[in-house]
């Protein structure tokens, strides 16, 4: 049976590890969860899916340049975020019961004054082990609450990656560190790494996905680069596009709209389609240079619309 369009992808599956880098950092590695489906071509003048579709990932178009956004950038993120809160909030209600009893021990204990030598004092262990199991369960709740918010509330919209067809190179949006005890703080955009279009390879990944209710499939498209001096070695990992579930075929159709626009001077938005309105809070501001480098702001929304009107015309 023929495929549809979208599902044609030009790759074939990929079985065995990764093997174009093989100096990898314990802290890298453990990036890598999950296992390779497909890995692009070295060259990226080979086509890789037969139709190119921006997929809801495009967040803005410059001149020179076009932005694309991660997972984060997602509704499904904020979503997600919204349910490990409200479960974590639960899981710091269960250790209320267990500091009430550690209270009672408590009260008791301080209240005991009978002097008698058959009698039976309170021990120290009826206080100090719900007051462990309460501590356990509270300090668990809060490390999952504070992660939750602070990811799908206070960080920023999308991480993006900022792909340059003039100056043939990528720049990538680095997420700042969480502080554990400080989540009221926003997290930002900690730097921004460029490099080389050329040196960047992109790899399907499937992982398994726990969404509060169920753990399924899901794939996922990450861009790797090696260090400048040492190209074996890995120097960085970033994600774009969406979580693919149980399947990596539109995630490749990204991919091949991100190398027709490299590679093609192909158009920076596909016919009829519209820029990433997804995600909470505000897109993180990049560099002066990284804009200056992509021909200066990105265009309105109003400019973007028509060049995917002039797109579909000329298609």
């Amino acid at each position: 049976m023929k495929k549809l369009p979208e599902y044609n992808v030009l790759l074939p599956d990929w079985q065995g590890p990764e093997t174009q880098f093989d100096d990898i950092s314990d802290a890298l590695r453990a990036m890598l969860n999950g296992t390779i489906t497909r890995v692009a071509p070295e060259d990226k003048k080979q086509p890789v899916h037969e139709s190119a579709c921006t997929c809801d990932s495009l967040l803005a178009v410059y001149p020179e340049a076009i932005q694309v956004g991660a997972p984060m950038g997602t509704g499904e993120v904020v979503g997600n975020g919204n349910t490990f809160a409200v479960f974590s909030l639960g899981c710091m209600g269960l250790g209320i019961p267990w500091f009430w009893s550690a209270w009672k021990s408590w009260l008791k204990w301080f209240a005991y004054d009978d002097p008698s030598p058959w009698s039976n004092p309170p021990s120290a262990i009826h206080f100090l082990e719900p007051l462990f199991f309460g501590l356990i369960m509270f300090a668990m709740g809060f490390l999952f609450f504070s992660f939750a918010l602070r990811m799908s509330h206070l960080a920023p919209r999308d991480i993006p990656v900022v792909f340059n067809r003039k100056t043939r190179e990528v720049s990538i949006c680095v997420l700042g560190r969480l502080r554990f005890w400080r989540f009221w703080e926003r997290v930002g955009i900690d730097k921004v790494i460029t490099t080389s279009w050329d040196d960047l390879q992109a790899r399907s990944y499937k992982v398994m996905q726990l969404t509060g209710e169920a753990a399924r499939d899901t794939h996922v498209l990450r861009l790797l680069w090696g260090e400048a001096r040492n190209p074996r070695k890995l120097e960085g990992i970033a994600l774009i596009g969406y979580l693919g579930w149980y399947e990596d075929a539109a995630l490749w159709r990204l991919w091949e709209h991100i190398r027709r626009y490299m590679e093609e001077g192909g158009p920076a938005i596909q016919p009829g389609e519209t820029l990433r309105t997804s995600g909470a809070g505000k897109l993180p501001e990049l560099p002066p240079q990284v804009i200056a480098a992509a021909g200066g702001p990105a265009l309105s929304v109003e400019e973007v619309t028509r060049l995917a009107g002039a797109a579909d015309a000329a298609a």
